[in-house]
């Protein structure tokens, strides 16, 4: 153990000490070299935007045996899963040598067993890796979930180019399916035929045919009360087709939309800290203090909430309603205003500690046909650990606002069929946005924060907004870097 001078902080010498710690009740974080390798799972998009409990449930139980698949793996490595953020896995492990090139051909090898009937849901796979000195943090949420924040180039570089490639068409990208992206020496990124990369063939097949034959442990949340959450383990799931297989429990069900945060500024800080420990654990505590704020808005607004896991500095939460009716009803005003009354509480947050702001990220859509709602919420449960993962259009939506626009600070992008359900005086407040392309988006549409302020003023005094010609403003978007 390292004294860092933070009473609430100690460093941990590497990943099992960290994760003892953590065992403990003690807070901790890790600076120290460690190769970061990404999972992305193509699904359908019947699945991976499931619209019915079903489709949700199958897609839940897909990313169980990827993520078992992952922990198995890491393991090996002396590393372990850090996060599970919808169809994203992401792995952590000590510096490799390779730079990861033979645990992700380990993985692939395994999940070529898991996933042996590709039609199905899971369409193929693809990686991405990277290594340097990373910054972990335990994530602080509502909930307690079992995630953990890694922060530095490594880290946060496979994660932003599997995203800008994924807003492609395929045929554009250059990372194809199957295939592990991972920079250079010369910092240009190379890609590999996953297929073509050596394993040991028989533990991989070994290691997949038993994660193939898992019961999928699922932990699905049930809202009980204004914004507390309770979970409880659903009924033992044999694999689909086997003999005497129970009918699993499916996921909690919610009409909701879904509002995502992004801070602003917080990936440079951590590039400015790495090669100063002092600075480190003065941005971890920093962190930790923006992580707790934001776990008591959760705690205390009118609406019901359930909070997913930090992915690196950014935030997540879905608005959960019991009854169609009641979102009909909240969507016009609500919709909004939570992203508003998140805007009032946390901003002053960032900019203490020397940050931008929040850009964010707001889709719900439609409720189809019968169905009991739009918002699923589950957990996928490893040994000793679980992770809060969201399924339904609202998350699949509000993550590609940021691959497909990626606004700046002070900017709410919100999906547009959510946008022709807002009353008029936060609906005219929107105008179109460019992709990162520069092509004009048909899907979202944006407005800046303090124009949203100004309608919601005008609604509480009752004064009416009025709009002289095409005056809405012109939207500021962060420029596309290829990395």
């Amino acid at each position: 153990m390292i004294r860092t001078g933070h009473p609430v902080l100690e460093q941990a010498a590497d990943l099992a000490q960290f994760r003892s710690f953590l065992d403990q009740g003690r807070r901790a974080f890790v600076p120290q070299s460690l190769t970061h390798v990404y999972l992305k799972l193509d699904f359908k998009l019947q699945y991976e935007n499931a619209t019915t409990a079903r489709d949700a449930r199958d897609f839940l139980r897909s990313i169980y045996r990827a993520a078992l698949a992952a922990h198995r793996i890491a393991e090996r490595y002396r590393g372990f899963v850090q996060e599970v953020q919808g169809s994203m896995v992401h792995i952590a492990v000590p510096s490799l040598p390779d730079g990861g090139v033979q645990l992700a051909g380990d993985l692939h090898e395994a999940l070529a067993f898991v996933f042996d009937n590709r039609s199905s849901r899971v369409i193929s796979w693809r990686m991405a890796a990277d290594t340097g000195k990373t910054l972990i943090v335990a994530s602080r949420g509502a909930h307690g979930d079992d995630s953990y924040v890694a922060l530095g180039q490594a880290a946060n570089r496979p994660a932003k180019h599997l995203h800008s490639q994924l807003a492609l068409a395929e045929e554009e990208r250059q990372l194809k399916q199957f295939h592990l992206a991972r920079l250079d020496p010369s910092g240009r990124w190379c890609y590999q035929k996953l297929g073509d990369i050596p394993t040991a063939l028989q533990e991989s097949k070994k290691l997949g045919e038993q994660v193939r034959d898992a019961e999928p442990r699922l932990y699905f949340a049930e809202a009980i009360a204004r914004s507390h959450i309770a979970t409880a383990q659903a009924a033992p799931i044999a694999p689909n087709g086997r003999p005497g297989s129970p009918e699993p429990e499916a996921p909690h069900t919610y009409f909701g939309w879904v509002m995502r945060a992004d801070l602003d500024g917080f990936t440079a800080r951590v590039e400015r800290c790495m090669d100063d420990d002092e600075k480190l654990a003065e941005l971890a505590q920093e962190f930790n203090g923006i992580m707790d704020a934001a776990t008591g808005f959760v705690h205390a607004h009118k609406e019901v909430l359930v909070q997913l896991p930090w992915a690196g500095d950014n935030f997540t939460v879905a608005a959960a309603y019991s009854s169609k009716d009641e979102y009909d009803s909240a969507i016009g005003n609500r919709l909004i205003e939570l992203t508003l009354d998140f805007e009032k509480e946390m901003r002053a947050n960032a900019v203490a500690c020397e940050f931008g702001g929040w850009a964010h990220g707001v889709a719900g859509g439609e409720v189809h046909g019968n169905s009991g709602g739009n918002v699923y919420v589950a957990g996928i449960g490893l040994p000793g650990r679980r992770f809060l993962v969201g399924v339904g259009e609202g998350f699949g939506r509000s993550i590609q606002a940021f691959g497909d626009i990626n606004p700046e600070p002070g900017v709410v992008v919100l999906y547009q069929t959510d946008w022709r359900r807002l009353n008029d005086y936060y609906k005219s407040r929107f105008s179109e946005v460019s992709s990162r392309r520069g092509k004009k988006s048909s899907i979202f549409v944006g407005a800046n924060v303090e124009d949203l302020l100004t309608a919601r003023g005008y609604r509480s005094t009752g004064v009416r907004s009025v709009s002289l010609g095409d005056s809405r403003p012109k939207l500021a978007i962060k420029p596309y870097f290829s990395l």
